[in-house]
């Protein structure tokens, strides 16, 4: 299940994942509701859009959770790291910026251009 956007939004939307796809090395980015529907998705290897929506949904819940009952305050990135890669989860308020890679080098820089990306794609879609 996906949702469409006008075709500004569209095009605006690829833009800055294009950028951030150039800043730095990520196997897998999308943009999905906090529902898990996606918006858009794009991935150099074979990914399942479906699975990393829902279960990144999920995960963002739990998240939230975890920052209120610990009095955190708004949850704005988590950090998935295992021991062959990474992902990294960032909430836009009703959406989220999902980023993958394997390369657990890069994970420093992914964190820096996916946070530097987040608020402008939180406003285009907000």
């Amino acid at each position: 299940m996906s949702i469409s956007l006008p075709p500004e939004k569209k095009k605006e939307l690829i833009k800055i994942l294009k950028q951030i796809s150039q800043g730095c090395e990520l196997e897998a980015l999308a943009v999905v509701t906090d529902e898990g529907i996606k918006v858009a998705f794009f991935a150099e290897k074979s990914a399942d859009p479906d699975l990393l929506s829902a279960v990144s949904s999920a995960v963002l819940s739990t998240g939230e959770m975890v920052t209120k009952q610990l009095s955190h305050g708004f949850l704005e990135q988590v950090l998935i790291r295992g021991a062959k890669g990474f992902t990294i989860l960032s909430n836009l308020d009703h959406y989220l910026l999902i980023g993958a890679s394997k390369d657990l080098h890069s994970v420093g820089l992914a964190i820096q251009v996916i946070r530097r990306h987040s608020p402008t794609i939180a406003e285009l879609l907000n």
